[in-house]
């Protein structure tokens, strides 16, 4: 049927029809209109999520990344299963080494334990047949604190006016706790890692002895200050050496940015907190005039410092065999790079001598000239090339000193402390917080490598300073108590 053979109220309804199904279709493009916007919206979140993830994934495929970091990624669980390893180790001692076993004390009190009646017929026992002895060790209950009223008297000299105030061996010149609470109070903060909060309530609960976050945070920095004497004798003990391990690490004072620096040697590490990161940094630390022999990574700060390095091969063989993971021709860079530090390596077991040293370190240095000559297309590649072009006179240091190493690792080690600290802090605050954590950190790393212990250390110089005070303070008298 035609539209000619309708009649107006057909065509009518027809109109009418195709109104609703325009409309209808209408609708239906509004929602697809409105599904493609919101998925053009989605695109765009997952876009700027990609981007996000990128940048994350070339901060942990960074080969100076830490390989703790490149396994843990972000730190979000991912795995059902947090108890696998993912370096390839198993838990436990490894095969071959020997058992490390306690070392059994000697009891301060022998109890015989005894036993009259069989427990399972009751019959009688005459005398034990042998004796099983078992150690335990305990603590002593938690001690209430010791506190002691000095009676301060108080003089007038009838000669000359003076006013004099008499004090004590054991009386602390300003506070009002003890050196063994100065020195629980810093070992908490920096060997247990607690909060100032947490250091005072555990005052209180082993010891009832009252104290707010902010008395446990001036304990700490008086340990700092009593400590600072024995801080710069560290100081002036490293700039003699012949060695320094030297690296650096960011860390945020008052959230801007900062960085703690760390100079090791065999028998002292210290650390710096400053807001600079370069060379005057090395010159404040070991001395403008200092004549050793300074490891490090490739931080331009150092050579600026002194002509006299060693650049860490850890790093070296690191980066090189990251761009070889996605570039061929760096595969071969990497293999020769491996190739003379192994056989170095090997070759300096022999123990040769100097003159063998002296040719080894020009024909070393030769290849590694011949080596950064090549020509090569990838740009990552020419990167490298051109790092060991750059430090071409401090690559080999250590062939022709025994005892320089070739590697960086000690100060990587003794960064490893602060990093994790500063995880927990987050930022000092101030200048004190800085002079408290460079100071504190110091001590404490000295003294383990010198095998002494932190506690009676921390309780010598804080002893040590008040009696020192004490003498600077004027007029006084002592009395014996």
């Amino acid at each position: 049927m035609s539209w000619d053979d309708l009649s107006k109220d057909e065509l009518l309804s027809r109109f009418l029809q195709m109104e609703e199904r325009i409309d209808e279709l209408e609708g239906k493009i509004a929602q697809k209109d409105e599904r493609i916007e919101e998925q053009n919206e989605r695109i765009e979140e997952q876009q700027e999520r990609i981007e996000e993830l990128e940048t994350r994934l070339r901060k942990y495929e960074n080969p100076h990344t830490p390989p703790s970091k490149r396994r843990s990624g972000t730190g979000s669980p991912t795995s059902q299963d947090d108890d696998v390893r993912t370096d390839g180790g198993t838990p436990g001692r490894k095969d071959g080494h020997n058992p490390e076993w306690r070392s059994p004390l000697d009891p301060a009190e022998e109890i015989e334990v005894t036993c009259d009646c069989c427990p399972e017929c009751g019959d009688h026992f005459d005398e034990s047949v042998g004796v099983n002895p078992r150690l335990v060790e305990e603590v002593p209950d938690p001690q209430p604190p010791e506190v002691t009223q000095y009676n301060r008297h108080c003089y007038q000299c009838d000669s000359c006016g003076t006013e004099t105030v008499a004090t004590h061996p054991e009386l602390p010149l300003i506070g009002a706790v003890g050196v063994n609470v100065i020195a629980q109070s810093a070992l908490s903060r920096y060997d247990h890692r607690l909060p100032y909060r947490k250091i005072a309530d555990r005052f209180e609960q082993l010891h009832g002895l009252e104290l707010s976050g902010a008395s446990a945070w001036h304990a700490t920095e008086r340990a700092a200050r009593a400590g600072r004497c024995e801080y710069e004798q560290i100081r002036r003990e490293i700039q003699k050496a012949e060695i320094v391990h030297v690296d650096e690490t960011g860390i945020k004072r008052d959230g801007d940015q900062a960085w703690i620096w760390t100079f090791r040697t065999d028998e002292h590490t210290l650390y710096a907190v400053r807001e600079s990161r370069g060379s005057d940094i090395p010159a404040e630390v070991l001395g403008e005039d200092f004549a050793g022999t300074v490891i490090c990574d490739g931080w331009t700060a150092y050579p600026a410092f002194s002509s006299t390095l060693q650049r860490c091969w850890a790093h070296l063989l690191r980066e090189a065999e990251d761009v070889a993971s996605d570039h061929e021709e760096a595969e071969r860079v990497y293999q020769y790079l491996k190739q003379i530090f192994v056989g170095l390596q090997s070759w300096l077991e022999t123990d040769p001598s100097p003159r063998e040293r002296a040719q080894m370190h020009r024909a070393c240095q030769d290849s590694l000239r011949s080596l950064v000559e090549r020509s090569v297309s990838d740009e990552p590649v020419a990167t490298v090339l051109g790092k060991i072009e750059g430090g071409l006179d401090h690559w080999l240091t250590f062939v022709g000193e025994p005892a320089v190493s070739p590697t960086n690792n000690a100060a990587k080690n003794a960064l490893r402390e602060p990093v994790v600290l500063r995880k927990i802090i987050g930022t000092l605050r101030n200048d004190r917080g800085m002079f408290v954590h460079e100071t504190i950190l110091s001590l404490l790393a000295t003294w383990r490598q010198q095998g002494r212990n932190p506690y009676e250390e921390l309780t010598r110089v804080v002893h040590d300073n008040e009696m020192i005070s004490r003498e600077q303070t004027v007029p006084v008298v002592e009395t014996s108590g």
